[in-house]
Protein backbone atom coordinates (compact mmCIF):
# COMPACT_ATOMS: atom_id res chain seq x y z
CA UNK A 1 0.00 0.00 0.00
CA UNK A 2 1.20 3.94 -0.72
CA UNK A 3 2.02 5.85 1.87
CA UNK A 4 0.09 9.09 2.37
CA UNK A 5 1.09 12.25 2.22
CA UNK A 6 0.50 14.20 5.13
CA UNK A 7 -2.16 16.75 5.48
CA UNK A 8 0.53 19.49 6.11
CA UNK A 9 2.73 18.44 3.11
CA UNK A 10 -0.14 18.60 0.87
CA UNK A 11 -0.99 21.62 1.73
CA UNK A 12 2.30 23.18 1.29
CA UNK A 13 2.69 21.67 -2.34
CA UNK A 14 -0.59 22.97 -3.27
CA UNK A 15 0.27 26.58 -1.61
CA UNK A 16 3.49 26.43 -3.11
CA UNK A 17 2.11 25.40 -6.91
CA UNK A 18 -0.43 28.24 -6.19
CA UNK A 19 1.97 30.75 -5.82
CA UNK A 20 4.00 29.29 -8.78
CA UNK A 21 1.06 30.03 -10.97
CA UNK A 22 0.53 33.37 -9.79
CA UNK A 23 4.35 35.09 -9.39
CA UNK A 24 4.80 35.32 -13.44
CA UNK A 25 1.31 36.98 -14.16
CA UNK A 26 2.26 39.10 -11.09
CA UNK A 27 5.75 39.96 -12.52
CA UNK A 28 4.33 40.33 -15.67
CA UNK A 29 2.57 42.95 -14.61
CA UNK A 30 4.04 44.91 -11.75
CA UNK A 31 7.69 44.22 -12.77
CA UNK A 32 10.11 41.38 -12.06
CA UNK A 33 12.22 42.68 -8.79
CA UNK A 34 9.07 41.26 -7.06
CA UNK A 35 9.34 38.17 -5.59
CA UNK A 36 7.22 35.41 -3.77
CA UNK A 37 8.39 36.82 0.18
CA UNK A 38 7.07 39.95 -0.66
CA UNK A 39 3.99 38.77 -1.17
CA UNK A 40 3.86 37.63 2.55
CA UNK A 41 3.11 41.79 3.38
CA UNK A 42 0.24 41.58 1.09
CA UNK A 43 -1.02 38.63 2.48
CA UNK A 44 -1.21 39.62 6.19
CA UNK A 45 -1.59 43.71 5.65
CA UNK A 46 -5.09 44.65 7.89
CA UNK A 47 -7.39 46.49 5.39
CA UNK A 48 -5.93 49.95 8.18
CA UNK A 49 -2.43 49.01 7.70
CA UNK A 50 -0.36 47.22 10.04
CA UNK A 51 2.79 47.18 12.01
CA UNK A 52 5.72 45.21 11.00
CA UNK A 53 5.89 43.81 13.83
CA UNK A 54 2.18 42.25 13.82
CA UNK A 55 3.46 41.52 9.71
CA UNK A 56 6.24 39.17 10.71
CA UNK A 57 4.42 37.94 13.42
CA UNK A 58 1.69 36.82 11.26
CA UNK A 59 4.26 35.64 8.51
CA UNK A 60 5.83 33.77 10.79
CA UNK A 61 9.36 35.66 10.36
CA UNK A 62 11.78 38.34 11.67
CA UNK A 63 11.16 41.84 12.50
CA UNK A 64 13.84 42.55 10.53
CA UNK A 65 13.05 40.30 7.75
CA UNK A 66 9.67 41.74 7.08
CA UNK A 67 11.52 45.46 7.00
CA UNK A 68 13.48 44.63 4.76
CA UNK A 69 10.48 43.52 2.15
CA UNK A 70 8.38 46.36 3.47
CA UNK A 71 11.61 48.55 2.61
CA UNK A 72 11.74 47.02 -0.54
CA UNK A 73 7.99 47.95 -1.46
CA UNK A 74 8.07 51.28 -0.12
CA UNK A 75 10.78 52.14 -2.33
CA UNK A 76 8.61 50.68 -5.31
CA UNK A 77 5.68 52.88 -4.06
CA UNK A 78 3.50 49.80 -2.94
CA UNK A 79 3.35 50.60 0.86
CA UNK A 80 3.88 53.06 2.82
CA UNK A 81 4.31 54.16 6.17
CA UNK A 82 2.03 56.34 8.46
CA UNK A 83 1.37 57.71 11.51
CA UNK A 84 -0.29 55.00 13.74
CA UNK A 85 -3.58 56.73 15.28
CA UNK A 86 -3.59 54.42 18.71
CA UNK A 87 -0.24 55.69 19.18
CA UNK A 88 1.51 58.54 17.21
CA UNK A 89 5.42 57.10 17.57
CA UNK A 90 4.42 53.78 16.05
CA UNK A 91 4.07 53.66 11.99
CA UNK A 92 1.32 51.60 10.20
CA UNK A 93 2.51 50.06 6.63
CA UNK A 94 -0.19 51.15 4.42
CA UNK A 95 -1.44 50.48 0.45
CA UNK A 96 -0.76 53.20 -1.68
CA UNK A 97 -2.47 53.34 -4.94
CA UNK A 98 -0.25 51.22 -6.44
CA UNK A 99 -0.22 49.13 -4.07
CA UNK A 100 -4.00 48.63 -3.88
CA UNK A 101 -3.65 48.26 -7.99
CA UNK A 102 -1.49 45.49 -7.24
CA UNK A 103 -3.64 43.34 -5.04
CA UNK A 104 -6.55 44.13 -7.78
CA UNK A 105 -4.49 42.35 -10.03
CA UNK A 106 -3.59 39.81 -7.83
CA UNK A 107 -7.45 39.16 -7.10
CA UNK A 108 -8.13 38.76 -11.14
CA UNK A 109 -4.98 36.44 -11.34
CA UNK A 110 -5.65 34.45 -8.34
CA UNK A 111 -9.68 34.20 -9.65
CA UNK A 112 -8.25 32.96 -12.80
CA UNK A 113 -6.12 30.29 -11.24
CA UNK A 114 -8.83 29.27 -9.11
CA UNK A 115 -11.53 28.33 -11.92
CA UNK A 116 -9.30 26.58 -13.22
CA UNK A 117 -8.84 24.14 -10.13
CA UNK A 118 -12.68 24.40 -10.39
CA UNK A 119 -12.56 22.98 -13.72
CA UNK A 120 -10.18 20.23 -12.44
CA UNK A 121 -12.08 19.67 -9.20
CA UNK A 122 -15.66 19.96 -9.77
CA UNK A 123 -17.31 23.28 -8.51
CA UNK A 124 -19.22 21.19 -5.84
CA UNK A 125 -15.44 19.70 -4.83
CA UNK A 126 -14.14 22.80 -4.82
CA UNK A 127 -16.67 24.30 -2.35
CA UNK A 128 -16.01 20.93 0.11
CA UNK A 129 -12.47 21.93 -0.31
CA UNK A 130 -12.95 25.46 0.73
CA UNK A 131 -15.32 24.61 3.51
CA UNK A 132 -13.10 22.36 5.23
CA UNK A 133 -9.96 24.74 4.73
CA UNK A 134 -12.13 27.44 6.59
CA UNK A 135 -12.77 25.01 9.56
CA UNK A 136 -9.34 24.02 9.61
CA UNK A 137 -7.97 26.78 11.84
CA UNK A 138 -10.83 26.46 14.72
CA UNK A 139 -10.72 22.47 14.19
CA UNK A 140 -6.26 22.90 15.24
CA UNK A 141 -7.04 25.21 17.47
CA UNK A 142 -9.31 23.19 19.50
CA UNK A 143 -7.03 20.37 19.41
CA UNK A 144 -4.53 22.40 20.99
CA UNK A 145 -6.64 23.22 24.14
CA UNK A 146 -6.63 19.16 24.72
Amino acid sequence: MAERSSLLKLLVQAADAYERALNPELRAGLGADLRPAHYAVFRYLAPGGSRVTALAEAAGMTQQSMGELVTHLEKNGYVERAPDPADRRARLIVLTAAGHGAVALAGQHIQRIEQAIAAELGAHSLAVVRDALARMPAAIANHADT
